[in-house]
């Protein structure tokens, strides 16, 4: 039995926090407050405790005005201001070195009226209802809704008629001011991007619903709309259309925790939400369908959001110090209006123009500019193809489950967990020529041709990769890539029998995998001479006919020091890579990998073609990047079957399914004329330099080898 460690690998930070499998049906004031912990390569969530902390933080608030009034201090609600502007639009002013606007007070019997928020007995009944108060008008510029008939009020397209040039609205960078209502924009400045690593953050629009610096930060990613929609139990026939919130109990969650930002001014709607800044609030997805029940909101009117994004005590303010993102304050007319014109925008986009415009609005529109079309944004837009994009629209995000449907969204379950692209296809697409093929120690296998690589958005390694197969028992099978040379170089020293002479070679080390053998030794020297193996220089490594012998140290220097070998018939490896027969998903380890078409056997004859080709590699430097490469591709593809029955494509896009025109052809990253099948060439690339040289990577270099 094997166990297993992580090497020291160069890592890129992560943000992909991981909570616990529940979901609210409640509203508390303060969000789910926990202690998160990073989830890295899909790991199980650790079990974590949560309380609900409506209570500590009105006793602390309570607790808080008392102490103030009875100092003679002036409190929160001192400050408030009562006519319905924000504090924060005064703020802005300072900020842009305008003339503060005179603020026309508010009758006090308006006043009285807005501060009683009591529903009536006769009303419907609303999870933990919260007072409508003042205390919500937390943000935004006047009394947007109010000036509005009342039959107009759940009407979204009222936004339309809104610009960021409209001088209403107003945002600006508020360095590492963070609060309840701010924007969190993804960063583009930092040294390594999110090209490789969870997509959904680049250029993300995160609102921030909930902030308590020492326990936890919550956000919703405001700029990924997708297809999909969700069933309603309670209003039949109506369905509600469904952003991407967050990677934490998102969307492909088996119980995603959904939360329903609206901007109804009505008291039972104020009842039964929770106040995020000036005329937004939330609730949960069971009150937003008793709200529409009850006829004081309409299904339109709310934006639902499955998943959040969260950062532990004091992550995001490391995060913002390592220009990963960049704080905003804004209005909430801004906001409202590009929830609004997102809603009717292309999954694919990925909300892209959201975070220009308000890239712009901040004054960083030349730095938006110059990182707009680079690599990181053709990973999002792919990744958004693949989890934002319904199957029937030719992405890989959900089907639908209802018989005879009609409506062109898709309908989801919210229990349901959405599917993600390529398991059943390659369920059903298993080659031929791998059926009844019995994987054995010693083989070489490589990844399979795919239109759309498997590996495109995490694990590029494996991307066009040879692996050498180790062991392979009841729990794992073990293999070791053999065409990824790393930064360092092992030194030989070998003295020549023949002239006494000594000498120090260099031997490229290779990446194996992100796995490391406990017990065993550290490297693993292995080759395929047919003169070594004729001298009994080492052992096969298992059945397979390929030639394959693994060595020691001490036999490879006395094979060169005899002048019966040369060092480049020899490679050694670091670190293995692994798949596990416990996984639902794949029960067989590797074998069941190849059973579904995403791996394939090398067959042995053309094992020393491969092994020929790799021989020719070097060290890994900025200078032999590109030709390693270029050889391990070449050897990857000299291992191909005789008889290639791969070449796996996605399905078509339909323009119709997805609501536009502009692109149908599924072979090119959507809005560019970078063909997918490079841009995993160019994934694999960034992935070697970033975690085997260690660089940051050319965002504009599309170019792959």
């Amino acid at each position: 039995m094997f166990s297993f460690s992580k090497p020291q690998l160069v890592l890129l930070s992560s943000l992909l926090l991981v909570g616990p499998s529940f979901a609210f049906t409640t509203p508390p004031a303060l969000l789910s407050r926990s202690i998160v912990s990073r989830r890295l390569e899909n790991h199980a969530a650790p079990a974590v405790s949560h309380r609900s902390s409506t209570s500590l933080y009105s006793n602390k608030k309570n607790q808080d005005a008392n102490n103030a009034q009875d100092n003679g201090e002036d409190t929160a609600e001192d400050f408030m201001d009562v006519d319905g502007r924000d504090w924060r639009a005064f703020r802005a002013k300072l900020v842009r070195e305008e003339p503060e606007i005179p603020m026309l007070r508010q009758s006090q019997s308006s006043l009285s009226m807005e501060m009683q928020g009591q529903v009536d007995d006769e009303e419907e009944d609303f999870d933990d209802c919260v007072p409508s108060s003042g205390e919500c008008d937390l943000d935004g510029i006047g009394k947007f809704f109010e000036k509005m008939p009342p039959q107009q009020q759940h009407k979204t397209g009222a936004l339309s008629n809104m610009t960021p040039l409209d001088p209403s609205q107003w945002a600006y960078e508020s360095g590492t001011i963070i609060e309840q209502g701010a924007v969190v924009l993804g960063g583009v400045e930092q040294d390594f991007g999110y090209g490789l690593r969870q997509q959904y953050f680049h250029k993300a629009a995160i609102l921030i619903l909930d902030h308590e610096e020492s326990i936890f930060t919550k956000g919703i990613i405001l700029n990924r709309p997708t297809d999909l929609v969700l069933r309603d139990d309670v209003n039949p026939g109506i369905k509600w259309k469904v952003w991407f919130g967050g990677d934490v109990q998102g969307i492909e969650s088996e119980h995603p925790d959904i939360v329903c930002l609206h901007s109804v001014q009505n008291r039972q709607a104020h009842a039964a939400s929770v106040p995020v800044m000036k005329d937004i609030q939330w609730t949960t997805f069971e009150n937003a369908k008793k709200l529409v029940h009850a006829g004081a909101a309409l299904p339109e009117d709310f934006q639902v959001f499955c998943g959040y994004a969260g950062w532990g005590p004091g992550q995001l303010h490391k995060e913002l110090d390592q220009k990963s993102w960049y704080m905003v304050a804004t209005d909430s007319q801004t906001l409202l209006k590009e929830m609004a014109t997102t809603a009717n925008a292309d999954p694919r986009d990925a909300g892209l123009e959201t975070w220009n415009m308000l890239m712009h609005m901040i004054g960083r529109g030349q730095t938006a500019n110059e990182n707009e079309g680079g690599f990181d944004d053709l990973m999002l837009r792919e990744w958004s193809l693949h989890h934002l994009v319904s199957k029937e629209a030719g992405g890989g995000a959900g089907d639908r489950t209802e018989e005879n449907d009609d409506i062109d969204d898709v309908v989801i379950d919210v229990e349901g967990v959405f599917r993600k692209e390529g398991v059943d296809q390659m369920m059903d697409r298993a080659s031929a020529a791998a059926q009844g093929q019995d994987l054995l120690v010693g083989d070489l296998v490589r990844s399979a041709l795919f239109a759309r690589s498997p590996f495109l958005f995490d694990n590029q390694e494996l991307h066009k990769a040879l692996i050498l197969v180790l062991s392979d028992d009841d729990k794992y099978t073990v293999g070791a890539i053999i065409n990824r040379p790393a930064a360092k170089g092992l030194d030989l020293h070998v003295t020549r029998k023949n002239t006494g002479k000594s000498q120090t070679l260099t031997l490229p080390l290779r990446f194996g995998g992100q796995f490391s053998v406990n017990g065993a030794e550290p490297l693993l020297w292995v080759h395929r001479s047919e003169s070594l193996r004729s001298m009994g220089v080492g052992a096969p490594i298992g059945p397979a006919e390929t030639g394959i012998w693994k060595c020691t140290n001490e036999e490879v220097t006395k094979a060169i020091s005899h002048g019966v070998a040369s060092a480049d018939e020899f490679f050694v490896i670091t670190g293995v890579s692994v798949w596990t027969k416990e996984n639902a998903n794949v029960p067989k380890g590797l074998q069941g990998e190849i059973e579904r078409g995403q791996f394939e056997i090398v067959p042995h004859h053309k094992a020393k073609d491969v092994w020929d080709a790799l021989s020719s590699q070097r060290v890994l430097t900025s200078q032999t990047l590109k030709d390693n490469l270029a050889v391990a591709d070449e050897a990857w593809s000299k291992g191909a079957p005789d008889t290639n029955h791969h070449g796996h494509d996605l399905p078509s896009i339909n323009p119709r399914e997805v609501g536009h025109e502009n692109q149908d052809d599924n072979t090119l990253v959507f809005k560019s004329n970078i063909p997918v099948s490079q841009l995993a060439d160019v994934a694999l690339k960034n992935w070697v330099t970033t975690f085997l040289l260690g660089l940051p990577v050319e965002s504009y270099d599309t170019e792959a080898y």
